[in-house]
Formats: C-alpha cells, sequence, structure tokens
C-alpha cells in the first residue's frame, strides 16, 4: 500500500540515539536527509530492504524532502509495503523544464520486456515471492512476441540480451549469479492505466501474448502513485 510515513519503534529508536532527524522547517535540510535527496536524484530508485538507516531517514524528513522535490517540478513516491521510493516529475504543470530523463530510447522490445517483467512480478508478488527469472525464461516469455516480429531466432535472442542490459543499466533488474530480480519499484513506475495503453498500441500492431492488467490490480492501485509511468521517451518502432 502506498501511503504517509508511520514511525516505527525502530526510526524512533534512531531518533533517541541522534542518528537521524528531521529537517527544521524553512531551514536548510539535515546532512542525512541532503544524501537521501541526492540519492533519490540519482535514481533510479531508494530500496529500504537494502538501505534501512536511508530509508528511515526519508521517511522522518518526508515532508522536508517533498517540498525541495517540489521546487524542482518533481514529486516523491513511496510504496509503504515494498519500502521503496522513486521521484518521478510533476504532472501538475505540463510546461514545467523536464529533470529526469531515465529509460530514454526505449524501443519496442525494451517496452514489451517491461510489460512482460511487471506481469511477472504481479504474480510472484501475489503469492509473497521475490520475482527472479533466468534470460531463458524471459526469452521463452517474450516467444511470442517474436513470432509476429522476426523469423530470425538468434538474432532476436540477442536483441532480448540487449534490453535485458538496457533495462539492468536503469536498476529495474538486478544480477543474481546466472538470473535476474526485478525490482519491486517496476509496478510502481508503469501503473494499470499506462499498462493497457501500451498493451492496446501492440494488439493494434499485430503483437500478442500481453494480458491485460487485472480489476482487482487496479482496485490496489492508490491514487496516482499507482498510476506513474516510466520516466523518459515513448518507445519507438524499432
Amino acid at each position: 500500500m502506498i501511503s504517509s510515513a508511520l514511525s516505527t519503534p525502530a526510526d524512533e529508536s534512531r531518533e533517541d540515539d541522534g542518528e537521524g532527524a528531521p529537517s527544521v522547517p524553512g531551514a536548510a535540510l539535515v546532512d542525512e536527509s541532503r544524501r537521501v535527496l541526492v540519492h533519490l536524484l540519482q535514481g533510479p530508485y531508494l530500496d529500504g530492504r537494502r538501505d534501512p538507516a536511508r530509508y528511515a531517514q526519508l521517511l522522518r524528513d518526508r515532508t522536508a524532502l517533498e517540498a525541495r522535490l517540489a521546487d524542482l517540478f518533481l514529486e516523491l513516491v513511496v510504496d509503504d509495503d515494498a519500502q521503496v521510493a522513486f521521484v518521478r516529475q510533476s504532472e501538475d504543470d505540463p510546461d514545467a523544464p523536464k529533470l529526469l530523463r531515465r529509460l530514454t530510447g526505449l524501443n519496442r522490445l525494451d517496452s514489451v520486456l517491461l510489460l512482460v517483467l511487471r506481469q511477472m512480478l504481479l504474480t510472484q508478488s501475489s503469492r509473497g515471492q521475490r520475482t527472479v527469472v533466468s534470460e531463458a525464461e524471459i526469452q521463452q516469455a517474450l516467444a511470442a512476441y517474436r513470432r509476429t516480429t522476426s523469423t530470425d531466432e538468434a538474432g532476436f535472442a540477442k536483441d532480448v540480451r540487449a534490453s535485458i542490459a538496457k533495462i539492468q543499466r536503469a536498476g529495474l533488474l538486478d544480477e543474481q549469479g546466472d538470473d535476474y530480480e526485478v525490482s519491486l519499484v517496476l509496478r510502481l513506475m508503469i501503473g494499470p492505466d499506462t499498462a493497457r495503453e501500451f498493451i492496446a498500441l501492440y494488439r493494434q500492431a499485430g503483437v500478442g501474448g500481453l494480458e491485460d492488467p487485472t480489476d482487482d490490480e487496479s482496485a490496489a492501485a492508490d491514487g496516482d502513485a499507482a498510476g506513474g509511468t516510466v520516466e523518459g521517451s515513448a518507445p519507438s518502432e524499432d
């Protein structure tokens, strides 16, 4: 569930020990929060499971951090259940300058791969499991797409590996030996409405094998936060 920050006993303990504190309203951010801000701007996201201290500081000083981001036409998205947070462009002012340029230059295969990974993530998350996939499983999942776009199996496999590398560089795939773990933040970056739009476009182009987001998923989305989009350009036809 995406919601406002709630303090925990662990958070209160850190505050009592002086290890982290919120910023004073109207003053500069405290040093710990400045580091959180830089991490968020560098992207692609902050993972509370891997960086609990920095995530706890984000929750403590969330109001001040949101104010600084708003000055840059950015907004903070936090999923308390998944313990992930990221920054995206604010949609309040469509004419505002764009600061974030992540996942630019997506081609059609890249975006189909994102949708497939998102589908895998939702399936495994509903079972309370991590989403770890192999290259072979990804190739198999994209087989239906290959049959509609290419007869060159070896060339397509090479293109898939290039797409995997691009998504990995964006921080949405974490290499785990011979496998890859799909980041939980992908569910937030591509919400159900955005997924439907992309899938509809690909079906018009004759691409099959992609499932529509479920009604349950739409009901679970919490306002704008779960309806986010991937920052960057729209997929090209390549």
